[in-house]
């Protein structure tokens, strides 16, 4: 076996896994406003755990209504949820998977709009990052929802659970009380360590009380807040050991909260490196003898190996790897290493949708989420199809009609494949562009497609060819306004500068900061190029998930990258550019002028064709400019479609 460590059996307490791979929590926002299981939550379940997982844990699951975190949260707070649970136990156990409850309480960060009650919390202070006000929990209200967590591990058990999982990290609630960044009670639960970890430790021991001191119990636990007077390492390292010394069976290692999650630790996006918080799961391991899982952007399985080989955990969280691809564990094991739909660490389709209130969706898996809706069917009577343009949704499409049996061609104009997605890799901190722009060409390759680059269709051949479908990907191109001056030598366009080597000066502006026009300023400024910035909006790069942006921001300000906002360019000269800023007009000097204002759908063939061809689809940024996870979810709709 190439993974031996990786695909060992492993123990948890009493609990024996068929492997270390552990499907962390992650809040898909699925389940009914009451926190109910359904159909939906069933079927995305159900394909995780028959991809070969070892232990699935659950989302964090409110164990009292006003602790619930998001919308459509799971819930574990009434009788009545038991039976739902019990159908996830079901399948988990149906593919030889442990399966588990985490327990948890928002505390201070979640809104009263959420749970339709005011947030609560050990003291009354608000999360830095939602900054809803919240209400001090009093002795008896504490002690109940001590109470709340044993009874929702009752439940859990009772709905055939192997193991619960308790939420002492990121911020909620049973954190709020362990630190004294956001415990500042003069009572038996605030002030020294002894009295901090007192709400934990109760929690822990009535669990026991009545679960068993068998029923395996994780504890999850942030090893670091990432903030001035919150937990650090140390402190972590003493609450580990005193949950060792009452029987806790593993920990779960990850960091910070709310308040420090655009440091991009706690969800790493592309510009954080692989496996970055391995470093804290390995100095918690050194201190107990229970074991140990980490987390953190370990998206391939050499480096899950390399960790467990190194001793610095005893089991690895993959949480958006699965979303990607649920059947990693079994593509892993039996060697199919480079169809592995890895994670991109994009943070578009999942974490970015759960904070702006929607469900968790993957950028470079249509299914996910989707599992009852979409569903590709293996032809019946194969087409002959024609697919024009090799950017993402032209090879998403293509691979897979390939594979269900059509036959399919490609025709791209550029003499390589990848489309847009080989200008999007070309920018600072963009691998995960790279890794998936891959993946998509090996599936192409390894299929029965058959390719044709350097070339176009047109109305005359497009007879001669005579296809059953014709599915128009031919993307956009950039949008030059009528600025005057425009069209002087010293002007560029931004795909240019991505696409080949042009002599660049010194001085240049960028005109347009959004996504790319802000992603070419890090390019140029890393690059020893003084860059400004001019955009017509308030801020740039809003498109950007959270904690990227503020990784580019960081960038952009340490390169002295200058940001003009609120600002209108009037025209362009040879030695710069005249804007109106306020009610003034200034010029602002450079060699060089860059466009990036955004982009318009090629529809030009899609027009021509509509008439002559039996059937047509236009897909991805020739439909309408927009993201990957658009154009992916737009060509797996249309495989759908073509049975």
């Amino acid at each position: 076996m190439k993974f031996p460590k990786l695909f060992s059996p492993g123990k948890i307490g009493p609990m024996t896994l068929k492997n270390r791979i552990v499907m962390p929590p992650m809040v898909r926002n699925y389940a009914t406003t009451k926190g109910a299981v359904n159909s939906r939550y069933l079927a995305h379940i159900e394909s995780i755990a028959k991809g070969g997982v070892g232990m699935m844990i659950l989302e964090a699951t409110f164990i009292s209504p006003e602790g619930k975190g998001f919308t459509h949260e799971l819930g574990i707070d009434k009788d009545n949820l038991i039976g739902g649970l019990k159908k996830l136990a079901d399948i988990a156990h149906k593919h030889k998977a442990k399966i588990g409850v985490q327990l948890y309480h928002a505390g201070r960060q979640t809104h009263h709009n959420t749970t339709g009650k005011k947030p609560v919390a050990p003291s009354p202070i608000p999360c830095p990052l939602i900054q809803d006000p919240p209400k001090q929990l009093s002795s008896s209200q504490i002690i109940e929802l001590e109470n709340r967590y044993a009874n929702a591990a009752m439940r859990a058990k009772e709905a055939s659970m192997d193991f619960v999982e308790i939420h002492g990290a990121h911020g909620y609630l049973i954190t709020q009380f362990l630190s004294s960044l956001s415990n500042k009670r003069k009572d038996k639960y605030g002030g020294s360590f002894t009295n901090r970890f007192r709400f934990l430790k109760n929690i822990v021991l009535k669990t026991k009380a009545v679960v068993g001191n068998d029923y395996p119990i994780i504890v999850r636990l942030s090893a670091d807040e990432l903030q001035d007077h919150g937990l650090k390492i140390k402190d972590t390292q003493q609450i580990a050991k005193e949950l060792e010394t009452l029987a806790v069976h593993a920990l779960h290692i990850s960091v910070g909260n709310y308040g420090s999650y655009t440091q991009g630790l706690l969800i790493p996006p592309m510009a954080i490196p692989e496996a970055v918080l391995v470093k804290y799961a390995s100095s918690i391991k050194k201190v107990v003898k229970i074991p140990v899982i980490t987390v953190g952007k370990i998206h391939y399985p050499e480096l899950a190996e390399q960790i467990l080989g190194k001793n610095q955990a005893d089991f690895i969280s993959i949480g958006r790897g699965l979303l990607a691809d649920p059947e990693f564990p079994n593509k892993c094991q039996s060697g199919q290493l480079e169809d592995i739909n890895h994670c991109i660490s994009c943070n578009q389709g999942c974490i970015t949708r759960l904070f702006a209130g929607q469900d968790v969706q993957c950028t470079i898996n249509p299914f996910c989420s989707f599992e009852l809706k979409l569903k590709f069917t293996k032809a019946k009577k194969p087409q002959k199809i024609a697919i024009l343009g090799a950017g993402p949704a032209g090879l998403y499409c293509a691979f897979n009609l390939s594979n269900l049996g059509h036959s399919v061609t490609m025709y791209e104009k550029s003499k390589k494949l990848g489309g847009q997605l080989n200008l999007a890799e070309k920018t600072p901190f963009r691998q995960g562009i790279t890794t998936f722009k891959n993946y998509l060409i090996n599936q192409v390759k390894k299929s029965k497609v058959k390719i044709h680059l350097g070339k176009t269709i047109d109305l005359k051949n497009i007879k001669k060819i005579n296809p059953d479908i014709v599915i128009n990907a031919t993307g956009s191109h950039a949008i030059i306004p009528p600025i005057k001056g425009i069209d002087h030598k010293n002007v560029i366009l931004a795909d240019k500068i991505l696409s080949g080597n042009p002599k660049l000066k010194k001085k240049i502006i960028i005109i347009g900061g959004g996504c790319q026009g802000a992603q070419v300023a890090d390019l140029l400024s890393s690059k020893k190029h003084q860059v400004t910035i001019i955009e017509m909006n308030q801020n740039i790069a809003t498109e950007m998930p959270l904690a990227e942006r503020n990784l580019l921001l960081e960038r952009l300000q340490k390169n002295k990258v200058v940001i003009h906002a609120n600002t209108k360019v009037l025209r362009i000269d040879k030695d710069g550019v005249v804007v109106k800023k306020g009610k003034g007009q200034t010029k602002i000097k450079s060699d060089q002028v860059v466009l990036c204002l955004g982009r318009h759908p090629n529809l030009e063939s899609y027009i021509n064709l509509k008439k002559l061809v039996k059937k047509i689809y236009n897909i991805g940024d020739s439909d309408q400019v927009s993201r990957i996870n658009d154009a992916i979810r737009a060509a797996a709709n249309t495989c759908a479609k073509i049975k």
